[in-house]
């Protein structure tokens, strides 16, 4: 794929620091944390890896060029792009020794937003596919061969963050701006891994995933009440085994 290059007409915003003060927040709360969701404009999430690279005011030309906003994320390895076909999933949540327990965490999510995906009839397994985008051990792909949904942590002094990116609407438009911003990224990937909830579920809505997701979510954590689309309090601590 070709596109034509354009340097930033603007700076990129670091979403680091709003994050890092966001789950300060959460740790000098009360309660144990909470549970959001949000519903994103286009974007590309660069991460601060992928601002040291030769190609980087190429690949953010071609994001604004495409119609997706760029900014650096605080979590995640590589550049992932969405839009208001997708749904962030967020878990702030407090906890007194937030580098214990990492992994068990990663699992424990990743397997949760599996499980809700695969209530809606999808075959959803937990880990990389080959050629993926921001490749993970605690990706979410259907079938082994579309990735759907990345995840990521981070930790923060008496406080946690996992987030999701679940990818329920057209991924074409997604596919094509990665393809060509990961070539000047120096990066590979292939653009048939990128997939969608609704490719493989058709008539399956955003509503439907958060439905889904949110109560596999609920059966690993305390959450107050059923409705977790304007956000819900943790009642107990998260400490997956």
């Amino acid at each position: 794929m070709t596109a034509t290059l354009l340097t930033p007409a603007r700076p990129i915003v670091d979403r680091t620091p709003a994050t890092m003060l966001r789950l300060g927040e959460v740790a000098a709360g009360t309660g144990w944390g909470v549970v959001e969701w949000h519903r994103p404009e286009p974007s590309a999430a660069f991460s601060r890896r992928d601002a040291h690279a030769p190609g980087f005011d190429a690949a953010v030309g071609i994001a604004r060029d495409r119609g997706f906003e760029p900014f650096i994320r605080p979590v995640g390895g590589r550049l992932a792009a969405y839009h208001d076909g997708a749904l962030v999933l967020d878990v702030l949540a407090r906890h007194a020794s937030p580098r214990e327990g990492t992994t068990a965490r990663f699992r424990e999510f990743a397997h949760a937003i599996a499980r809700g995906l695969s209530a809606l009839g999808v075959d959803a397994r937990v880990g990389a596919v080959p050629g993926e985008y921001c490749p993970g051990e605690w990706s979410v792909n259907i079938g082994g061969r579309h990735k759907v949904v990345g995840t990521g942590q981070r930790i923060a002094r008496g406080a946690v963050l996992a987030t999701a990116v679940i990818v329920v609407g057209d991924a074409q438009p997604l596919a094509e701006v990665m393809a060509d911003a990961y070539e000047h990224l120096g990066l590979a990937m292939d653009p048939r891994v990128v997939g969608s909830v609704s490719a493989h579920a058709p008539g399956v809505t955003l509503a439907d995933v958060e439905d889904a997701v949110g109560e596999a979510l609920a059966d690993s954590l305390d959450l107050a009440g059923p409705d977790l689309v304007s956000g819900r309090a943790i009642l107990s601590p998260w400490d997956p085994r």
